[in-house]
């Protein structure tokens, strides 16, 4: 029988201080909110009979989180135990003692973080199967619950119809904007049959490293993209209306990075609440859910982008009927109750 969570001191690390970033609100705290739950943020001189750690806590402390008796859990929803080789991931943990963000210094952070930390948490939530398959090599209490949204101003699409000029749409995180320059080429070929505008929907300026270092002009970076792009600055009110408005919606990758094909299903899946028709680059975890559902919208190279990309165009029947088919897709293995579920589910088989 599940301990009563309500009756538990929990401690949370959080993304941010502000617990806005999208790792907070539509994960943990969508949780804790939902089901009307008390929490605070996470203090180290306090005791806790729960800690849940987000991807933004000091790993390094877990040795004396761990001695305070505390349930821990660690939100486990990007890809660093298959990031060994990059720049990143070879000065990371220098880096993060450096800036103070580590209380001790670990040289390596992927092998700590699979060797020593993963296996000491009582249990590790990840975002995808494909994450879910990788940190069950280092722990035995792995846990996949998908983002959902959560104090968010979400559109539907409803019409499905288009002008005479195709609009495209693309949201995301500063940090992700540069991903779009995997299309120059393909947008580039497009062009030759198609008026388009891209409208992207992201924070204007981002940091190359740390979410701190070398500040980058989001805008500018994709300035010599295509003709028509459309920069919209992320707005909670405004967001979502803008995509829906589109025709549809792109999710690039870029597919040498193992951090970002590594990603989740979570902003498809966003996008096909939405009732957006989406195109994405093939990463696992897109054809997964791409094929489960029943839709031929992810590509293998540029051809296929150019293909799809008129193919929706010049198809607004196509375009209502995956529409509505995503929509209906998503709500039922993705909605507010079937994520509920999963948390309860496993909240029940830790706090025993």
């Amino acid at each position: 029988m599940m301990k009563d969570i309500n009756n538990l001191k929990i401690g949370y690390w959080p993304n941010s201080m502000s617990l806005d970033a999208p790792g907070d609100r539509r994960r943990f705290v969508f949780y804790l909110e939902t089901k009307k739950i008390n929490f605070e943020h996470f203090n180290p001189n306090k005791k806790y009979d729960l800690v849940y750690l987000s991807q933004a806590a000091d790993i390094s402390q877990i040795k004396e989180i761990k001695n305070t008796g505390a349930k821990v859990f660690y939100d486990n929803i990007d890809s660093y135990s298959s990031d060994k080789k990059s720049f990143r991931s070879r000065f990371r943990g220098i880096a993060k003692y450096l800036n103070r963000s580590s209380k001790y210094l670990i040289l390596n952070n992927t092998r700590f973080l699979n060797s020593y930390f993963l296996p000491s948490v009582d249990a590790v939530v990840c975002a995808s199967e494909e994450q879910a398959r990788v940190a069950r090599k280092f722990s035995k209490n792995v846990f996949c619950i998908p983002d959902h949204t959560h104090n968010e101003n979400i559109s539907i699409k409803k019409d499905y119809l288009s002008n005479d000029i195709i609009n495209i749409g693309w949201e995301g995180l500063g940090s992700n904007v540069y991903q779009l320059n995997t299309l120059k080429n393909v947008f580039k070929e497009f062009s030759k049959t198609h008026k388009f505008n891209l409208h992207v929907i992201s924070d204007k300026t981002s940091y190359k490293y740390m979410n701190r270092y070398i500040k980058i002009d989001n805008e500018k970076s994709i300035k010599s993209l295509c003709e028509n792009v459309i920069f919209h600055e992320w707005n909670n009110d405004t967001y979502s209306s803008i995509l829906a408005s589109c025709d549809f919606a792109v999710i690039p990758i870029n597919l040498n990075s193992r951090m970002a094909s590594g990603k989740p299903e979570n902003k498809l899946i966003h996008l096909w609440k939405m009732g957006m028709p989406v195109i994405t680059a093939n990463t696992k975890s897109y054809t997964r859910v791409m094929a489960e559902c029943d839709v031929d919208l992810v590509c293998n190279m540029e051809t296929d982008w150019i293909k799809k990309l008129r193919l929706l165009s010049d198809d607004y029947e196509l375009r209502k009927a995956i529409g509505k088919k995503v929509y209906n897709y998503s709500n039922k293995y993705y909605g507010s109750k079937a994520v509920i579920n999963m948390w309860d589910s496993m909240f029940n088989q830790v706090l025993k």
